[in-house]
């Protein structure tokens, strides 16, 4: 740190000379946390380069904040002690950036709590430990109006079929059967969150959770070996690998710093393999093999093998790609090995059945379902059409909410 332009931390923060041998820490946008002096109270313990500090005064700046450390007096008990360097700036940025994330995103989870309740369990425990989601209340939420709905739709397809009557006249007829599951699965979640206060989640949440794609696991390391002793002068060279190297121990020559290495012995040393090499000139190791620091891929590792779908993804991606805009249904036929067009045959059948079963069954004429139901009926007509006039699949205007999860589940190839 030069007395005039102090030393740049990183993140906006800088650190310049005080007086008496004391620091003084500018930063823009973060907050490090540190508590000033106050009466008989010593502020925070602060090391920087090797030295100890104590924070005596803070200040809130119209940009950022300004701190005045002197030099530790020693009377005191340093009882935490918190480091300045850039490691220690980087995770107080870090910090803070989690907050502000946080502070943004609680009051959009309060209001889409009964749909966000609905995920499953371990990913609302995820986001209550990272932003404080509040997982409980969501379930709570969701539950309540799921058992609600659940028996709603119950009354009304009771009423339907026993009678002819209509009772919730606003709950769309298709959605009725619903209840069957809606229903119970509200009671069970109630009972679940009020018995242990953790979240629960629904049937909806797992059908979402099997379009996310798990993480993939990073490569292993390689092992590569560490210099263990080196005598440029001397010609030898000692190296510990932490695997057995089979490779070293045939006739060849091993190049390290411009220099030709034969082995000459091998031994244990720990957990790892001590390899000692003595220098030859070029003469003598003409034609022999060159050795590689790196180690070889195992022969005994099998080839990786693609992993075939699960069956839940396989019918989630047929029903979904029915309805979807064309390119996710030409990449989903080829995994599938199947023309594309028959997956737009398959969605504009359902479609077709769907709206003309409804019609048939006599809805209220004017109504809103009335409406959705010539909507099914004559796009499936036009999918059709398309498809007996082009040749080429066509997806549905239902289909293109699903576009976002399509293109994480069924990204172009190019991408995979």
């Amino acid at each position: 740190m030069t007395p005039q332009s102090g030393r740049d931390l990183g993140h906006g923060v800088r650190a310049l000379p005080g007086e008496g041998g004391g620091l003084v820490v500018v930063s823009e946008r973060v907050d490090l946390g540190w508590r000033p002096r106050s009466g008989d109270r010593p502020g925070s313990a602060v090391t920087w380069d090797g030295a100890s500090f104590e924070v005596v005064a803070a200040e809130v700046l119209r940009r950022g904040f300004r701190w005045t450390l002197e030099p530790w007096s020693g009377d005191d008990v340093m009882r935490v002690v918190l480091p300045l360097d850039e490691q220690a700036v980087s995770a107080a940025a870090e910090a803070a950036i989690t907050d502000a994330r946080a502070a943004l995103l609680r009051p959009l989870a309060w209001v889409l709590l009964p749909v966000l309740g609905l995920a499953i369990g371990p990913w609302q425990r995820t986001w209550r430990d990272e932003w404080g989601f509040p997982a409980a209340a969501a379930t709570w939420v969701s539950a309540i109006l799921e058992a609600v709905t659940g028996a709603a739709c119950l009354i009304e397809l009771v009423a339907q079929i026993g009678g002819g009557a209509t009772v919730f006249s606003w709950l769309p007829r298709p959605l009725l059967l619903l209840g069957v599951v809606l229903f119970p699965e509200g009671l069970f979640r109630l009972a679940q969150v009020a018995a242990d206060s953790e979240p629960v989640g629904s049937l909806f949440g797992v059908v979402i959770s099997a379009f996310k794609r798990p993480p993939t696991p990073p490569p292993e390391p390689i092992p590569t070996p560490t210099v263990h002793g080196f005598d440029g002068e001397e010609g030898t060279l000692e190296l510990l690998s932490p695997i057995q190297r089979r490779d070293w121990e045939e006739p060849g020559v091993l190049p390290f710093r411009g220099d030709l290495f034969a082995m000459i012995s091998t031994g244990r040393l720990g957990e790892g393999w001590l390899y000692r090499f003595e220098g030859i000139d070029a003469a003598a190791a003409e034609g022999k093999v060159r050795h590689r620091l790196l180690p070889p891929p195992s022969r005994a590792e099998p080839a990786p093998r693609v992993a075939s779908p699960g069956f839940i993804r396989v019918v989630l991606l047929t029903a979904a790609t029915t309805m979807a805009p064309r390119r996710f249904q030409e990449r989903w036929a080829k995994e599938l090995n199947l023309r594309p067009i028959w997956l737009t045959v398959f969605g504009a059948t359902a479609e077709l059945i769907g709206g003309a079963s409804n019609l048939h069954a006599g809805s209220n004429a004017g109504s809103i379902l009335v409406l959705l139901d010539l909507f099914f009926v004559v796009e499936a007509v036009f999918r059709f059409a398309s498809v007996t006039a082009s040749g080429r699949a066509i997806g549905s205007l239902l289909g293109l909410p699903l576009v976002p999860v399509l293109e994480n589940q069924l990204p172009e190839p190019s991408r995979r």
